[in-house]
């Protein structure tokens, strides 16, 4: 689960990249889903292995990598979306 978020969250980047190219209200809606789904499985790979050995940041992990990533493009999405459309 955490290579799928971790992929997720590459294509929510590439897809919000194109978005902000074309201003597509589709590609907006499709990053949106993926990175959400990317948050997600990174919520729940995580919750799994703190219940194994614990969450270990020292190595490549891709579930906190991709929880991150989509959590920190989220955050920026939502701001600059409500930025562009308060006129």
């Amino acid at each position: 689960m955490g290579m799928t978020s971790l992929l997720l969250a590459l294509a929510g980047i590439i897809t919000t990249i194109i978005h902000y190219a074309n201003h597509s209200i589709a590609l907006g809606v499709i990053s949106i889903v993926l990175l959400l789904f990317s948050f997600i499985l990174g919520t729940k790979d995580m919750k799994n292995q703190e219940k194994g050995e614990g969450i270990n940041a020292q190595i490549f992990n891709p579930a906190l990598l991709g929880h991150g990533a989509s959590s920190i493009v989220l955050i920026v999405c939502g701001i600059m979306c409500i930025i562009a459309n308060v006129r």
